[in-house]
């Protein structure tokens, strides 16, 4: 699929310059970039890796339909992908904060009543899978705009800032888990890491993201 849709871009040959590449740790704008992807995509996962007795033990979804039930969020995580990459080319901070918006309405819909209807429960699992994998595409491609000097470095951080998203927010999530918070505590946790991600990202728009005025 990659191999059939995605265009040819020439190489130059051209090699990375050290010194180029570790300047790029001294742009604020990659900074707030990675400080946005990490705490949004973070709270996202921080429900998702514990969603499984979110949906058996409160929604009533049947043990044996949970995998068919996350090869939705898969689904929507597919079209988050690609949601991410058409419109986060013209406006990659307006896309950043609709996931925002998608993400913090999902998991804060998981923590009322309206989680205990199945149909509800897996409806908002798939959402969350839309807006939290709209998030990649989008950091990643801010990341080596704001750092052009060093695209190696800056694609390098990009995703280790959703990989520290995924483990702080796993790790967070597990905590509220076992806490009184009980079922909703993950879904919680992410609420609060998603409302966070809204800092760096205003501070992003505040400084006009980039000088070719990304929107």
């Amino acid at each position: 699929m990659i191999g059939r849709f995605v265009p040819a871009a020439p190489r130059d040959g051209a090699t990375a310059d050290v010194r180029s590449e570790i300047s790029a740790l001294r742009v604020g704008r990659l900074w707030l970039t990675l400080a946005t992807s990490t705490l949004l995509f973070g709270g996202v996962l921080a429900a998702y890796s514990y969603v499984v007795p979110l949906l058996t033990d409160r929604a009533g979804v049947p043990v044996g339909a949970i995998s068919l039930v996350l090869v939705g969020y898969g689904i929507g995580a597919l079209a988050g992908t690609w949601v991410g990459g058409r419109l986060g080319d013209a406006r990659p901070l307006a896309t950043q904060a609709g996931a925002i918006a998608v993400a913090g309405l999902a998991l804060v819909l998981l923590q009322t009543p309206l989680s205990t209807s199945g149909v509800a429960a897996v409806a908002l699992l798939v959402l969350m899978g839309v807006a939290g994998q709209s998030v990649p595409p989008v950091s990643t491609a801010l990341a080596v705009r704001f750092a052009p000097g060093a695209p190696t470095l800056a694609y390098a951080l990009a995703t280790s800032a959703l990989n520290v998203g995924i483990a702080g927010g796993s790790l967070v999530g597990g905590l509220a888990l076992d806490s009184t918070l009980g079922l909703t505590g993950p879904a919680l946790v992410g609420t609060v890491m998603i409302a966070a991600a809204l800092v760096p990202l205003l501070a992003l728009a505040a400084r006009r993201a980039t000088r070719d005025d990304v929107g």
